[in-house]
């Protein structure tokens, strides 16, 4: 019985998982405005940012770093590694992201550890309960 309440409950949370991901829409195309936002954001926490680029741009297409500088027309990534300065016009870039996870990912990994728990803890109590070696 323990077995089959296990499976059901894995099998809802998998459905569950799946149905989401299905209902989520494409992210729009980022304006300005949006992308100015999540820059003043990464700046203020001093977090890096992800962009990708419309065109490539020094042959690459993606780039990460800290912003530097944020105008009204365009904004300065430094990257970390190399510590290579790019200025990117609003224009120029398709998206841009904080790097991290984000907070439903976040949600996602600490609900799926507390069902994981709550699953551990009925199996041990059922088997205690049961007081036989084939749990």
């Amino acid at each position: 019985m323990l077995y089959k309440m296990i499976a059901v409950v894995l099998v809802a949370v998998l459905l569950h998982g799946s149905l989401i991901a299905q209902t989520q829409p494409q992210s729009p195309v980022q304006t300005p405005a949006e992308m100015q936002q999540i820059l003043h954001q990464a700046q203020g926490k001093d977090k890096a940012v992800k962009i990708t680029v419309r065109k490539k741009i020094d042959n690459q297409k993606k780039f990460s770093g800290k912003v530097s500088d944020i105008s009204d027309t365009a904004f300065v990534v430094t990257d970390q590694k190399t510590g290579r300065i790019h200025k990117l016009t609003y224009e120029d870039v398709r998206e841009v992201h904080q790097k991290g996870l984000s907070k439903g990912a976040k949600i996602l990994i600490v609900s799926l550890v507390v069902v994981g728990a709550l699953i551990g803890i009925a199996f041990a109590v059922a088997c205690s309960a049961e007081g036989g070696p084939h749990c």
